[in-house]
């Protein structure tokens, strides 16, 4: 039989076991690490139902906890506005290299029902590290609760107003109806008008593809069409080679007319051709003059009147000056001897 001091140690060593046992499933249980770790801080208007001592992980990996979350609603407004809820959250100091400037923080579930836990996306590997004590900002989860209720709140409504304008609906409705009836009503009438009028239409079409065919070969495939425009380009190259000299030789011409107009600018010169056309103008009036005398005499020869108007207009003297020429021709003697 035992001694009550036996008893006494196996009980106690029983449970110092115990207390040793539930510290080690405690410690198990919450995920207690002696691993280094540093802050970073999340900023975010509503981070859903993530609470003190969830999980931070990258690609699955748990890599940190969230160990305090601070609502900063009471905090002074500025212009800017602020998040509501920032979170401080410490992360293994051998993970820092993969969580960059750029990195996202978002909340995200295990599963579709399982816990919610902040997940890190690191970023680019160019970007820096951020660093410690770093203040990023989060991506807010999707509000499902507050979805629900706008959508309530939405159906609700509608269903109020189609129960307060129930007559109206009724009407627009009716209303409605009468307008599908009728058009019906119309298409079965008229039936054989569209078909035609649709007939028409083909037709009209048709005609019109065969009208700009038509064209297109008569003013686009047309050889006389690109004989022109081959003239033209020839005529454009011809012109594009002859008018730098026609330009050229016209400068000339009008610096020459310059020159002229320079040296026939001053009073002199101006006097001297106002002269010149002053005794032109004599000329012409004196040839003026000469030429109605000249008429005036051959207007009197003509007459017969005078010497040379009797010898030219008097047929008779003509025949007898024709008859003695004739005979001196015959007979030169005559000019010597007189009988």
């Amino acid at each position: 039989m035992s001694s009550p001091r036996s008893i006494e140690v196996k009980v106690g060593i029983l449970i110092l076991t115990a207390v040793g046992l539930l510290a080690a499933f405690i410690l198990v249980m919450g995920g207690l690490n002696f691993q280094p770790t540093y802050p970073i801080y999340v900023d975010f208007d509503n981070p859903g139902g993530l609470q003190t001592g969830a999980p931070v992980k990258i690609a699955g990996v748990k890599v940190g906890k969230i160990v305090d979350v601070q609502f900063r609603g009471a905090e002074p407004k500025t212009n800017k506005r602020e998040p509501l809820v920032r979170m401080k959250v410490t992360v293994e100091k051998r993970y820092a290299q993969s969580v960059h400037e750029n990195s996202i923080f978002y909340v995200t579930t295990q599963g579709v029902l399982g816990e919610q836990f902040l997940a890190i996306e690191p970023g680019s590997s160019d970007r820096p590290v951020l660093a410690e004590g770093g203040v990023v900002r989060g991506l807010d989860p999707p509000r499902l609760d507050m979805l629900l209720s706008e959508s309530y709140e939405l159906l609700h409504t509608a269903v109020s107003a189609v129960r307060d304008n129930r007559a109206e609906f009724s009407e627009a409705f009716d209303g409605l109806r009468q307008t599908l009836k009728g058009t019906g009503g119309f298409f079965d009438r008229n039936g054989q008008k569209i078909d035609r009028i649709t007939s028409n239409v083909e037709q009209l079409t048709a005609d019109a593809q065969g009208l700009m065919k038509k064209a297109g070969d008569k003013y686009v495939d047309n050889a006389q069409i690109d004989r022109i425009l081959a003239n033209v380009d020839h005529v454009t190259i011809a012109a594009a080679k002859d008018v730098p000299p026609i330009m050229a030789d016209a400068k000339e011409t009008l610096a020459s007319a310059k020159r002229i107009a320079n040296s026939l600018g001053n009073e002199a010169e101006l006097a001297k051709i106002k002269q010149v056309v002053s005794d032109a103008s004599d000329l012409v009036k004196m040839a003026k003059g000469a030429t109605s005398d000249a008429q005036a005499l051959l207007s009197h020869v003509k007459r017969g009147k005078g010497t040379v108007g009797a010898l030219v207009m008097d047929e008779q003297l003509y025949d007898d000056l024709q008859e003695m020429a004739r005979d001196l021709k015959h007979n030169p003697w005559k000019f010597f001897w007189k009988e």
